[in-house]
């Protein structure tokens, strides 16, 4: 019998996507307001993440965000590496770290965007070192 599913095992034990099929995202979104906690983790399970922010403040307003996250026990660090808009920055990024957690923020860039929706995904990638106390 033929698989009909969209997926199957790939090389080197990835998932291959069959017939170009692909994700899509829906569902618990979020508002932006002032430092808003877009994703949190503890500092021991990982220590980068991709994270993708789909923003999206009315018919004619949106953006997608992709982000690189590295964190260490005291430091870390954001960067955004892709924005695509009609030409408006709607939010800000930002990460703080604390001896416990790592935390992706949000802002609106104004005022005026306060209340802008979104939703995110992320990739995280395991600590390879254990902390040191």
């Amino acid at each position: 019998m033929a698989n009909h599913l969209p997926f199957e095992r790939g090389l080197k034990n990835t998932v291959l996507m069959t017939n170009n099929s692909g994700f899509s995202h829906a569902g618990a979104w979020h508002q932006a307001y002032a430092n808003t906690l877009v994703e949190r983790w503890h500092i021991g399970d990982f220590s980068s993440a991709e994270i993708t922010i789909s923003a999206d403040f009315n018919d004619t307003t949106k953006e997608l965000l992709k982000c690189l996250v590295t964190c260490g026990q005291n430091t870390a660090n954001v960067v955004i590496y892709a924005r695509s808009n009609f030409g408006t920055d709607l939010l800000d990024v930002t990460v703080t770290v604390n001896d416990s957690f790592v935390d992706l923020l949000v802002s609106p860039t104004s005022d005026a965007y306060n209340g802008t929706k979104f939703l995110h995904t992320g990739t995280y990638f395991a600590n390879l070192n254990p902390l040191m106390p």
